[in-house]
């Protein structure tokens, strides 16, 4: 079964088709082996309802029209520097949830997921049995892409790191990784640092703006520096920040982010995907730009996968994997 294709549906005691990301079906959906899947997170995925139901073409146009009226009303804000008030203000709340919470890690989740009752899967809309799916799905992915690629690495970057959320999950499974948390709103760094020091997780925070990088910050050998939908918010200004990174010379930069550029624009789907991206002026260009590189040899790309999973709008993590090479010469 290839990454992009649907498992066959069954249908439930009401005649209704439905499916199960199960391991094979999220094998299908990253495009990996199944029993890697299973190894790095098949005790996630028996431990949470991922069940779903296919819609009819009632339904399924329904959504369409949808989608397209929320798109066409002009209430999506575009991303960009403009935003940056808005981003403080939201982690803010969340840092204010986490401390009348008593400190407790679960109050961290980002309100923008799970925001939508339905979904898209494999490059068609559904709609999950659990409220939680989405947050379920998003939480089986972290743990493949974390056990996948960041085991190995010391010290952890994560650019972006919005409530630390993602922080967490690495410190439970890499429990001696040095991890550090950057971001531009001052309030997500001190969420990150109230981690470190009233949970004692071995996490630090740092303000970071991709539009200014600082140099002054080390980055030592043995590190991996990983976004997630953080870079989908500088639209086509990640110049600075790709300098930044070839300066510094991480020994593997992981971007999980939806790229423009792996949609399909025949597909119905697909179609409004890239509307609603370039409707939000996410991320583009930048996935081409890391090929343009490798070409020069500048860098090398270890792993690029489109991953046909995300809200109602788009797909939000996908991934791309790579390693600056050493200067010729």
């Amino acid at each position: 079964m290839s990454d992009h294709q649907m498992p066959v549906p069954t249908r439930d005691m009401k005649g209704v088709p439905s499916g199960n990301l199960d391991v094979d079906a999220f094998a299908a959906l990253l495009g990996a082996k199944v029993d890697e899947v299973s190894a790095y997170c098949g005790e996630v995925i028996e431990s949470l309802d991922l069940r779903y139901d296919l819609l009819d073409q009632k339904e399924r146009d329904r959504v369409i029209l949808s989608v397209i009226k929320a798109m066409d009303s002009g209430s999506f804000k575009p991303s960009g520097k403009e935003r940056s008030s808005d981003w403080e203000s939201g982690w803010q709340e969340a840092l204010d949830e986490f401390v009348q919470s008593g400190y407790d890690p679960s109050s961290l989740a980002p309100k923008y997921v799970a925001k939508y009752p339905i979904m898209r899967l494999f490059k068609e809309y559904v709609r999950p049995r659990d409220p939680r799916f989405e947050l379920s799905y998003y939480t089986v992915y972290r743990h493949y892409l974390f056990q996948k690629y960041l085991q190995s690495f010391e010290n952890i970057f994560e650019f972006g790191c919005g409530t630390g959320y993602n922080l967490v999950i690495m410190n439970n499974l890499f429990p001696s990784a040095n991890l550090m948390g950057l971001d531009w709103a001052r309030s997500s760094v001190d969420i990150v640092n109230l981690l470190g020091n009233r949970l004692g997780l071995p996490v630090s925070g740092r303000r970071f703006d991709y539009y200014k990088p600082d140099y002054s910050l080390r980055i030592p050998n043995n590190s991996v520096v990983i976004t997630l939908n953080s870079l989908e918010q500088i639209g086509e200004d990640y110049d600075e920040f790709l300098r930044f990174i070839l300066n510094k010379k991480p020994k593997l930069v992981i971007n999980s982010e939806p790229f423009l550029e792996m949609y399909d624009d025949k597909n119905l789907v697909d179609h409004l995907a890239i509307s609603y991206h370039n409707c939000r002026n996410y991320l583009r260009g930048y996935y081409e730009k890391l090929r343009q590189l490798q070409a020069r040899k500048e860098i090398n790309i270890v792993d690029a996968k489109r991953v046909c999973a995300g809200n109602l709008f788009h797909e939000a993590q996908s991934f791309v994997v790579w390693q600056p090479n050493p200067p010729i010469g």
